[in-house]
C-alpha cells in the first residue's frame, strides 16, 4: 500500500506511526520519491514529528521511464493535483496496489485512473474492526488530530456505523429470544 503526505503527517503529529504497521503487519508500506521529498522538506522545516514518520522504515519507489512520461501528460491534464499523489496513483495502478489519502482531488482521480483508496476514517474502522483499538481509543485520536493537525474528521459516526446496529440488533434478538 502507498501512503500519502497527509495520512502520515496526521498520524505521526499525534504519535501514532505504530498503528500502521500493525493494522497493514501483512502489507509493503510504501511512498514515493516525491512524498519521501515532501517529508524531508518538513522536517528541514523544524517539524519533528516526521523522524517518527521515517524511522518506520517505508520502503521508498521511484517512477520509471515509462511512469515518468505519464506523469508529464497527467500533470498537463490534472494540474491541481500534487507530485506526490499523482506520482503515488500511477505506481499504484502499476503495481496494483491501494492508496492511502485524505484528499479529494487525488481520491477523484483515483476512482477516474480504476485504483482503490482509503483515507483516515477506513484506516480508523479498520484499526476497530480488528480490534486493534477500542472506541474510546479512537475517539482519542479523533480529537488529538483535530488538536494537533487542526483538520476535522468529518462524519466519524461512519467508524463504528453497523458495528453498532449489528450489535444493538444482536442484543435485541437475544432479549427476543430469551423472551420465546
Amino acid at each position: 500500500m502507498f501512503f500519502d503526505t497527509d495520512i502520515l503527517s496526521m498520524l505521526g503529529k499525534i504519535g501514532s506511526m505504530a498503528l500502521l504497521r500493525k493494522l497493514f503487519s501483512k502489507s509493503e508500506l510504501l511512498i514515493t520519491f516525491e512524498v519521501y521529498n515532501e517529508l524531508l522538506r518538513a522536517r528541514e522545516a523544524g517539524y519533528d514529528f516526521v523522524d517518527d514518520i521515517l524511522d518506520q522504515g517505508f520502503s521508498v519507489i521511484y517512477l520509471d521511464p515509462d511512469l515518468v512520461k505519464e506523469y508529464e501528460q497527467k500533470k498537463k491534464e490534472l494540474g491541481n493535483i500534487h507530485a506526490g499523489e499523482l506520482t503515488s496513483i500511477l505506481l499504484c495502478k502499476k503495481m496494483g496496489m491501494d492508496f492511502a489519502t485524505n484528499d479529494n482531488k487525488a481520491k477523484k482521480f483515483c476512482k477516474e485512473y480504476g485504483v482503490e483508496w482509503i483515507d483516515i476514517i477506513d484506516i480508523l474502522r479498520l484499526c476497530y474492526l480488528k480490534k486493534l483499538l477500542e472506541k474510546s481509543e479512537i475517539e482519542k485520536l479523533i480529537s488529538d488530530i483535530e488538536e494537533k493537525d487542526r483538520t476535522r474528521i468529518r462524519k466519524p459516526e461512519r467508524i463504528f456505523a453497523d458495528i453498532e446496529n449489528e450489535t444493538k440488533q444482536k442484543a435485541d434478538d437475544s432479549d427476543t429470544n430469551h423472551l420465546r
